[in-house]
């Protein structure tokens, strides 16, 4: 098994895992949440598909992201005309 897969006890919380990126949200959230609150979030939130880790990281209200949304990072050097055309059409914050 490599790396990337999930553990057999991650499988065990009703979350769909369909990807590397599933695999890294779901052991970050094992890593902030009460795995008895992960899985009762998941049981709710289920439709007729288990919930993807990020659904059930955005139902919980965490946030994993290096910066905040609409925090502005910095202007690409190499495009600051089109950083700003999209700042005016309201694609980042100003």
């Amino acid at each position: 098994m490599s790396d990337d897969a999930p553990a057999e006890d991650e499988l065990s919380f009703g979350i769909r895992v369909q990807s590397a990126q599933d695999v890294a949200q779901l052991r970050w959230l094992l890593a902030r949440a009460d795995p008895r609150l992960i899985r009762l979030t998941a049981a709710r939130i289920a439709t007729r598909l288990a919930p993807r880790p990020q659904q059930v990281i955005a139902e919980l209200g965490l946030e994993r992201r290096s910066r905040p949304r609409g925090e502005a990072g910095p202007v690409p050097r190499h495009r600051p005309a089109a950083h700003a055309r999209g700042r005016q059409q309201g694609w980042y914050a100003s």
